[in-house]
């Protein structure tokens, strides 16, 4: 039998860990086969495991460990690596909470806690971006040049919007305090705003039409963003999340 290519072995090995049918060139011996790929597999769903448990601390927190495990093995084995870095795994994870039923029955918020927690991976990640916005170049455009502008979002921020108070649960639940966990109203909607700076990654509950803004700055020029979302516009400058403006034209 002739060795397979290495893109092959590695795709191969990687059906075999995620229990797929798989053809290894596995040579006979005193062990079954079987019994020894369940040896990797078992170190490989222990490990990103913990990648999982380091990534999301707070939804282990408000699950606890026997659940956290069954989700993040379910994860494991449904979300193959796109990288080799084994400490960059970990994106997904809310849509994996929030496509089993009773989870979300049990803790609906959770996906969001989810989110947030891998947002704030994301901004740690990021490079810092310290920038004077210059405001006085944008307010020497005409009128007529307003919608071609285009805002340059900071690669050090990260928004999100949820039906959940969940920047005050993260807080309660990292901070241990279960007093601020009881008080929270679980109705209030909020968004996030996620920005990382000299003093490290800062969270702040905003106006879901400022994060909504936010986000269609980063695609959009503000002919093409929608007028009620405009104004935020005022509020949100003031929060130090643009870089820079262009001018779009289409042709």
């Amino acid at each position: 039998m002739s060795a397979p290519d290495l893109a092959k072995l590695q795709r191969q090995f990687s059906e075999a860990l995620h229990y797929q049918g798989y053809s290894l060139p596995v040579a006979e011996g005193l062990a079954d086969v079987d019994a020894l790929i369940q040896v990797y597999r078992n170190n490989f769903v222990m490990t990103l495991s913990e990648c999982l448990e380091t990534a999301y601390p707070t939804v282990h927190a408000l699950v606890g460990c026997e659940c956290f495990e069954a989700l993040a093995r379910h994860h494991v084995l449904a979300t193959p690596m796109t990288s080799a870095c084994a400490d960059q795994y970990g994106e997904g994870f809310d849509r994996t909470i929030s496509a089993i039923p009773n989870i979300i029955d049990a803790v609906p918020y959770l996906a969001d806690v989810a989110t947030l927690e891998w947002r704030l991976q994301q901004v740690n990640h990021a490079p810092l971006t310290v920038s004077v916005f210059p405001l006085l170049a944008l307010q020497q455009l005409r009128p007529d040049q307003f919608e071609h502008v285009r805002l340059s979002v900071s690669a050090s921020v990260s928004v999100m919007t949820s039906a959940y108070p969940v920047s005050a649960i993260w807080q309660a639940i990292s901070h241990r305090d279960d007093d601020a966990l009881a008080a929270i109203d679980m109705t209030q909607c909020e968004g996030i705003l996620l920005q990382k700076t000299e003093e490290g990654i800062e969270i702040h509950p905003i106006e879901q039409g400022e994060a909504k803004l936010i986000e269609a700055c980063r695609d959009y020029e503000m002919g093409l963003i929608d007028p009620p979302l405009l104004s935020h516009l005022a509020a949100v400058m003031q929060r130090g999340v643009f870089t820079d403006f262009t001018l779009v034209h289409h042709q």
